[in-house]
């Protein structure tokens, strides 16, 4: 078993590039290649190469601290009720408010799909009643 793993790992070719092969010196310059063969070369070119071992970059030698937390750390106090009101108005300064005409076309828009709604549920309702009163009844 060893022999035909080693066997087959000399049958491989390696992963040369297409200009590393030398038809001419292999005594091949006058075959035709298949077109497999020549998309085979052509892949074998395009792999990337592999990068060389990367040396170790030395570190610090010694392993890093842990950390220590703050001795003075600030404690978390409550907002005041006038504080929350402040920030709230702030907030809502922020947000930028639909004009009239866009007021009027979102609220057409959500009763249309309320409606709808209220037509699919109020069928199922009175479809499931019917078979339950059929079945039961």
């Amino acid at each position: 078993m060893a022999d035909e793993q080693e066997n087959a790992s000399v049958d491989l070719p390696a992963d040369a590039g297409a200009e590393e092969l030398d038809l001419e010196a292999m005594g091949l310059e006058d075959v035709e290649l298949t077109e497999e063969e020549q998309v085979a070369i052509a892949a074998a070119g395009a792999r990337p190469a592999r990068k060389a071992a990367v040396a170790e970059v030395d570190g610090k030698g010694r392993a890093t601290p842990k950390r220590r937390r703050s001795t003075t750390t600030e404690e978390h106090r409550r907002t005041t009720p006038v504080e929350f009101v402040r920030e709230a108005v702030a907030e809502l300064k922020k947000v930028v408010w639909p004009t009239l005409n866009q007021l009027q076309q979102y609220f057409i828009v959500v009763l249309v799909f309320v409606l709808i709604m209220i037509g699919i549920v109020s069928v199922l309702d009175l479809a499931f009643g019917t078979a339950l009163l059929q079945i039961f009844g």
